[in-house]
């Protein structure tokens, strides 16, 4: 017999091992986040419908997450501590009777390395006793049972496993010398035979391979002579750098995107560098504690860069104060301020604290700067365009050649005309001085005047539904112009959603804080919020993006008047609700003496 409760535990584990949150997993099975708290409370189970998905999402059977056995593997990784391939689900059918028994070679595995890199599984696993990890070298074999505690998850700095020196073919032990090593806390180190030496008789290239586990798992990093190793700021992640005279690129940060849970490009990119500076956040804390979470702007003229994060109003200060971070403004810097800029940009790269900037590629949303080509002459970064430039080159050899080098990131091709690098650190307030700070920026941007022509808060909500309803626009305009205004607005409404998105994920997190006195206030924004997504959301992605028009003979059959007038009754809902997250604003900032 199923145990709902059992069931619900195991979702919850493999939940929190994919770092979702419970709306973020309700949003991708196209279910409430109450069914998905039902789930993990076992006062239900999952639809049958909805376990296909729940299943691909989770990266485990349909038979491991309604039989939970008592040994689950939480995440397979098989690397060469470069390239990486992920077998959870692969290795959990060699799961049996609570036995996990696999012999690592060519042959047992789905996917195939090809290099002459040391090649290992990385094992995560979770059985009564707790959570542990655990590795197996290429051609040796694995064996986990409910008696087998590997190695323990450390809350603080990571820890070595293993440790070693060359190739495939012929490596040595180095685990006593890494310990040595860490004696002396360095901040970074550069792979040479004088700190590794290498054996007389050892062919091809030599490799450091490295294998550690931290708070979240048990982690590879391999790199050849010459590469850099860093440490995080906080010590519990290792990063790889090319550490040649003309080149430094900071490894493995993470991709951007519209359509992938960060739709502000200035939260998405600021999250990022906080990652990669070992500051442990979400995008959603971002989004929460720079206040831009409440954000809506609007200009009448119908341009995209209304949802530009910090277009009309400087969400960008608060996030800064609550981070603890010393940041450095260039704004539309002339072309003989850039050779300096440069050479500050170079050094706050080798540091990886990575500056972020607006306008790096294709079109002027926010990217990271992830590294430096040619003495810096090529700078490279992440943003929200490449998914489209790696589809397009996906099939161009010389294009791959490239992506060798430059680590897998595009160049930046124009000068960006606002630039944030990090200088330092400063004390940062409490969680709960944030929430105060970020509701007071809701009560002001909300009410905010007119700025370089953007309405803000409930003007701009106001200025957005005129537009809609100025009927007579929409029948004398020509289809370019109707075009152009659709894409606008699908892509202010995105803006839109995911903000009110973020608010309803941040006010939860703050129910966890300790001021019991805003419990009853804070809940009650939540629900706001959650009702105010929920209203979001289904229109939104009901709505046809200007890119899709192909598929049409007019935009003005993608767009019609009846959908024109239901979004301008939703923002008038919108702006409602939003009338009373202030009251509750003021409630909890009235309680605790801030007003």
């Amino acid at each position: 017999m199923i145990s709902a409760d059992a069931v619900g535990k195991r979702i919850s584990t493999l939940r929190k091992e994919k770092q979702l949150s419970q709306e973020q997993l309700a949003e991708q099975l196209n279910v409430s986040a109450q069914a998905v708290s039902k789930w993990e409370t076992g006062k239900s189970l999952p639809e049958t419908s909805t376990l296909p998905l729940l299943s691909h999402i989770l990266g485990q059977s349909i038979d491991r997450i309604l039989m939970p056995q008592q040994l689950v593997v939480l995440q397979a990784i098989y690397t060469d501590g470069c390239e990486s391939h992920d077998v959870t689900h692969f290795i959990n059918q060699f799961v049996i009777d609570n036995h996990l028994t696999f012999f690592l070679n060519d042959q047992t595995l789905p996917h195939r390395i090809q290099s002459n890199r040391i090649k290992l599984l990385l094992i995560k696993y979770q059985i009564p006793s707790g959570t542990y990890a655990d590795y197996v070298l290429q051609d040796s074999l694995l064996a986990i049972n409910l008696d087998s505690e590997g190695c323990s998850l450390p809350s603080g700095e990571l820890e070595f496993v293993f440790s070693a020196y060359g190739n495939e073919r012929k490596h040595q032990n180095i685990m006593n010398k890494m310990k040595h090593y860490q004696y002396f806390q360095w901040e970074h180190f550069t792979v040479t035979h004088e700190l590794f030496p290498s054996p007389i008789d050892n062919q091809g290239e030599d490799y450091l391979l490295l294998v550690y586990v931290n708070a979240t798992g048990i982690h590879a990093i391999s790199c050849p002579e010459g590469d850099t190793i860093h440490y995080t700021p906080d010590r519990t992640q290792l990063f790889r750098s090319d550490s040649v005279d003309d080149c430094y690129i900071v490894q493995d940060v993470g991709h951007l995107g519209f359509g992938q849970g960060m739709d502000c490009s200035w939260a998405g990119a600021l999250y990022l560098s906080l990652k990669t500076m070992g500051q442990e956040t979400a995008y959603e804390t971002v989004m929460g504690v720079s206040g831009a979470c409440w954000r809506v702007a609007f200009t009448p003229v119908w341009d995209y860069s209304s949802a530009d994060a910090l277009v009309a109003y400087d969400y960008a200060a608060p996030a800064f104060k609550a981070y603890g971070l010393q940041v450095s403004w260039t704004d539309r810097i002339t072309s003989k301020e850039r050779e300096l800029e440069k050479q500050l940009i170079k050094e706050s790269i080798k540091k990886h604290h990575l500056p972020i900037a607006i306008n790096l590629r294709v079109a002027p949303e926010w990217g990271i700067i992830t590294g430096y080509l040619n003495g810096g002459e090529t700078l490279l970064c992440r943003s929200y365009f490449d998914d489209e430039t790696f589809e397009e080159h996906k099939d161009d050899p010389e294009f791959q050649e490239y992506m060798k080098i430059s680590k897998g990131y595009l160049n930046v091709d124009q000068w960006p005309f606002i630039l944030i690098r990090f200088n330092g650190e400063a004390a940062k307030p409490s969680a709960l001085d944030n929430l105060y700070a970020s509701l007071q920026v809701k009560l002001d941007s909300m009410y905010a005047q007119e700025n370089r022509g953007y309405k803000l808060g409930y003007q701009a909500l106001q200025a957005w539904r005129e537009g809609l309803l100025d009927e007579q626009w929409y029948q004398t305009a020509n289809p370019q112009d109707f075009a152009r205004r659709l894409g606008v607005n699908h892509f202010c409404l995105m803006a839109l959603t995911d903000a009110r998105r973020s608010a309803a994920i941040y006010l939860k997190h703050t129910l966890s804080f300790p001021a019991s006195s805003l419990t009853e206030y804070l809940s009650e924004m939540v629900d706001v919020y959650e009702k105010m997504h929920a209203q979001l959301r289904p229109f939104y992605a009901s709505l046809t993006d200007a890119k899709s028009l192909d598929t049409y003979d007019s935009p003005k059959k993608a767009w019609t008047k009846e959908q024109r007038q239901l979004q301008a009754d939703l923002l008038q809902s919108i702006g409602i609700l939003e009338q009373r997250g202030d009251e509750l604003a003021k409630r909890i900032l009235a309680a605790a003496g801030k007003i």
